[in-house]
């Protein structure tokens, strides 16, 4: 896979990173949210060292990203437990259907 070097700004700090092609826009949202959280991370803890604010904005995002994976395994759970009761009750209607059938042949 190629790519180039691209300058974002964290923090109002330039950094240079490397770009698969095409993600250029990904990679500049990404830069662009990830400053956005870290000054929110300096404004709310009032912390002035630029490693310590990344280390709290990382940990702020682990957690958030824990809860999102905990909410979609409960919500996956939830659907296919939707998805084998239906399941169920399309077999049992079928069984139904299929036992009807065989008495009305012999009607």
């Amino acid at each position: 896979m190629s790519g180039h070097a691209m300058d974002i700004r964290l923090l109002d700090r330039n950094y240079r990173v490397m770009c698969p092609d095409g993600q250029e826009s990904a990679l500049r949202e990404a830069a662009r949210q990830l400053d956005q959280r870290l000054n929110e991370t300096k404004s709310a803890t009032k912390l002035t060292n630029v490693e310590q604010i990344a280390v709290m904005t990382a940990l702020n995002i682990c957690h958030e990203w824990i809860e999102d994976k905990t909410q979609q395994s409960k919500h996956t759970a939830a659907l296919e437990d939707k998805v084998r009761l239906l399941q169920a009750t399309i077999e049992k209607a079928m069984g139904e259907q299929a036992s009807s059938q065989d008495g009305d042949e012999y009607n």
